[in-house]
């Protein structure tokens, strides 16, 4: 055969093995989709154009978190032991959400979360200065152990700051604990890591794709932001530790939201530290704690992630979104619903209910910018509406239902939160807790200017035509 010859052969087996290896792929896809719609796209792509497609699914095709332990599941006996001791020690504050919203504490409940309990003490936390300002108080206070978690650690003023704080409780014997994910934390090295680490602080990434066979599955992040001193305060919501969440960023000033919750509650929040450190490290350490009463209020701390069979998130909000009789005010920085979440909302509307939306005006990520419009004339027909808040960047996570509920967490809303991400968040019924989120949620309606929902249609058409490949990826964003 010619060298010619041969080439062309090579390059013919080279397509046939391209197009088989795309065939099982989209076989795959088909198998493990979380809808129709996008196991059609995924197997029309991989058999139709498989040298894009097939990196492509590789990054974004899976559907489940693999490797990963839940605690109380049979399959780790010391995190299992470990959840169990928390669960037996917050037992005797156990409680129930009032009837209106009662669905939504026993979906957290079936879905392996610790009941809603009472004697906790909840403290909303609205902005960077007094958010850190807590943090490094109850990091200053720490006796025992002091685990700190982030989505996103930079190596800045913040982050300075952070390292000191942890740095002091180490020298004062406290044992700590730092774990902050690989993607949301790239770029943080040992520059940042290596004096905690020389102070006897255990430091360690959250990896995603470690698992052998799924090196590229890098679409997965642990999204919480989850500080927890002694197990009796803790401290979870939108905030990372950078100097951007201090509005000292490109973007400017930063609306955003944390709460304080000490008591039963916060004891609660260490199962799922505990099953994040498990799978980072292969270990499950001790973590000596007293469940004491704080207060008077009521909250049911719950964690949601990709590992789950149904994810606790989407299934405490809808819940709620069901449930709730008079207003649904939402804030979030990315309003990317998937259709569930469109239907409750709508639907909640539709039912008379005041529901409003709270957006930034100007984005952090051009492509949920872009595709929340695209849900204009759906939100429109409905009688959702939308507000945008100008100047810097709304990153806050908060939700009130009536005047009975609140939510404040790292749950965004879109499918990433929800069926991508690692999540944390508390919801209350205590009236007092849901008045002062009310209160904080009214000053940023007053401050921010209500959409024109008619503004999509009208808008020229290559705005429409990004919008709308923007939401192609709408399920990866």
């Amino acid at each position: 055969m010619s060298h010619e010859g041969l080439l062309q052969a090579c390059w013919g087996t080279g397509l046939a093995a391209l197009q088989l290896a795309g065939i099982f792929y989209a076989v795959q896809a088909v198998m493990m989709a979380r809808t129709p719609q996008s196991a059609i796209g995924w197997g029309l792509a991989l058999v139709l154009l498989p040298a894009l497609a097939i990196p492509l699914f590789w990054i974004f095709g899976e559907s489940r978190f693999q490797g990963y332990a839940l605690a109380r599941q049979g399959t780790c006996e010391r995190l299992d032991a470990a959840a169990r001791a928390v669960f037996e020690a917050v037992a005797p504050h156990a409680s129930h959400f009032g009837e209106k919203f009662a669905d939504a504490g026993r979906i957290a409940l079936a879905l392996g979360c610790p009941p809603a309990m009472g004697g906790n003490s909840l403290r909303l936390l609205v902005d960077g200065e007094e958010t850190f300002a807590a943090i490094f108080e109850a990091i200053d206070r720490a006796e025992d152990f002091l685990v700190v978690q982030f989505y996103i650690i930079h190596d800045d003023g913040l982050g300075g700051k952070l390292r000191e704080a942890i740095l002091r409780a180490a020298d004062r014997g406290v044992r700590c604990f730092v774990l902050y994910d690989a993607v949301g934390s790239k770029g943080l090295d040992e520059n940042w890591c290596g004096p905690l680490r020389r102070a006897g602080v255990a430091v360690h990434p959250f990896v995603t794709n470690r698992q052998r066979g799924r090196r590229f599955q890098i679409n997965f992040r642990n999204h919480r932001k989850l500080v927890v001193a002694d197990g009796r305060v803790a401290f979870l919501g939108g905030l990372n530790a950078g100097d951007e969440y201090l509005g000292l960023g490109p973007l400017g000033p930063w609306r955003d939201t944390h709460l304080r919750v000490e008591g039963p509650a916060a004891t609660a929040m260490l199962v799922p530290f505990l099953e994040d450190w498990n799978y980072a490290t292969h270990d499950v350490p001790d973590l000596p704690f007293t469940v004491a009463a704080a207060g008077d209020q009521r909250a049911l701390p719950f964690a949601s992630g990709p590992a789950q069979p149904w994810q606790t998130a989407p299934a405490v909000y809808h819940e709620i979104l069901h449930d709730a009789r008079e207003r649904l005010w939402i804030a979030s920085p990315y309003f990317v619903p998937d259709p569930a979440t469109r239907t409750a909302l709508a639907h909640a509307a539709l039912r008379g209910l005041d529901v409003r939306i709270l957006l930034p005006g100007k984005p952090d990520h051009i492509l949920p910018w872009l595709t929340s419009f695209t849900f204009y004339p759906q939100m429109l027909e409905a009688g959702v509406r939308i507000w945008r808040l100008p100047g810097g960047f709304l990153h806050q996570k908060v939700l009130l239902a009536d005047s009975d509920l609140a939510i404040v967490g790292s749950v965004n809303l879109d499918y990433r939160s929800f069926a991508i991400n690692f999540e944390a968040a508390v919801a209350s019924d205590d009236r007092r807790f849901a008045a002062d989120v009310e209160r904080m949620l009214a000053a940023d309606f007053a401050r921010a200017k209500e959409e024109d929902l008619t503004s999509f249609s009208r808008a020229p058409f290559l705005f429409r035509l990004r919008c709308r490949l923007a939401s192609l990826m709408s399920p990866e964003q």
